[in-house]
């Protein structure tokens, strides 16, 4: 019966209704989306990012897309990197609550989050080749894409295991990339911090078992390059052979034409989670390159899934060699022949 469920897509398992939602990242791009897809489903949002200023703007706009007068919409200006200005809860030794460490008190007006949903990061600055980037470009793209995740992750959790079960699980989804299945030059401080949040939802999931499996719900989506004034400002940072292979050395309208919008992924994120995915790739690339490298991840239509994941294991050795190919030829031609 759940099999059956899963194939015709029914029985939403990610219902959001009068639920309270905790975006972090949510003032622009695909947060920003994620918000205003779940207001017309009627969840209450509360957001999170550093810029007050586009904070106040999203939560406005956000408002205007809610489907009744009741739903909460506020915006909390908070670092998702800093720890100290995530609400910590500080456990004793026995696992009992000893002490709660809160900087932002506007978090005392609502309940514990029904569902995290993380977003915040990107590589607008950050891309280019080993040889070239910062030091700093490569630290703060480990503090924009993975501890912007993590310690709003742990600081869930700990509420959510020092409040009441809930009669429905749960969720948390987090955002890593295609990126986090292949690595293509110019992207190598961004990558290995994609690869680290799929890994974070695969131990995150197993270690959620330590509780209950119907208490709480792991989700993390892949998505490709989507338009954000964000891309277009790492567009303005990326080699020439990183947009060649990743196949954006195309014009500013033909990007538009091509690449789909934040809103557009953000529907297909929600649409794979409502079926029950754990894994949600946006797109048929997502879903080839995913059963390439499954490892321990869990399969959704377990023999399609393998299916793929054969017909991805032949291809991509074809794609591999054109990447080498490509990436040798613009060694030769340029001053990273070394």
């Amino acid at each position: 019966m759940a099999f059956l469920r899963r194939f015709l897509g029914s029985n939403n398992q990610f219902e959001v209704d009068g639920k309270l939602v905790l975006v972090a990242g949510g003032s622009r791009g695909l947060g920003k989306a994620f918000a205003l897809e779940l207001a017309a489903k009627g969840a209450n949002l509360l957001l999170l990012a550093r810029s007050e200023a586009a904070l106040r703007h999203t939560q406005a706009e956000v408002q205007r897309a809610c489907t009744n007068s009741k739903q909460i919409v506020d915006a909390i200006p908070v670092d998702l990197t800093k720890p100290d200005e995530v609400v910590m809860l500080a456990y004793s030794s026995q696992g009992i609550l000893a002490d709660r460490v809160q900087i932002h008190a506007a978090l005392n007006h609502y309940h514990t989050p029904d569902i995290l949903i993380c977003t915040a990061g990107g590589t607008p600055t950050q891309v280019g080749f080993l040889a070239d980037i910062s030091p700093e470009a490569i630290t703060s793209c480990v503090d924009l894409n993975y501890y912007t995740t993590i310690f709003i992750v742990q600081y869930c959790l700990k509420l959510w295991l020092a409040a009441a079960p809930t009669a429905s699980p749960r969720h948390v989804l987090l955002t890593s990339s295609l990126a986090a299945f292949l690595g293509i030059p110019g992207f190598i401080a961004y990558t290995p911090t994609k690869v680290a949040i799929r890994a974070l939802a695969d131990t995150l999931r197993q270690e959620f078992l330590l509780y209950d499996e119907n208490m709480f719900r792991v989700h993390v989506s892949f998505p490709g390059p989507f338009i954000t004034e964000a891309f277009f400002d790492e567009q303005d940072n990326k080699p020439n052979l990183t947009k060649a292979l990743e196949g954006t050395n195309l014009s500013r309208t033909e990007l538009e034409q091509k690449i789909p919008s934040a809103r557009t992924i953000a529907k297909r994120i929600i649409t794979g989670v409502e079926k029950g995915k754990t894994y949600v790739p946006v797109e048929w690339r997502g879903d080839m390159l995913l059963n390439n490298m499954r490892g321990p991840s869990p399969r959704f239509w377990t023999l399609w899934d393998f299916f793929l994941g054969i017909v991805a294991a032949c291809a991509w050795w074809f794609y591999r060699r054109s990447f080498d190919r490509q990436t040798r030829r613009f060694g030769v031609s340029s001053r990273y022949s070394y």
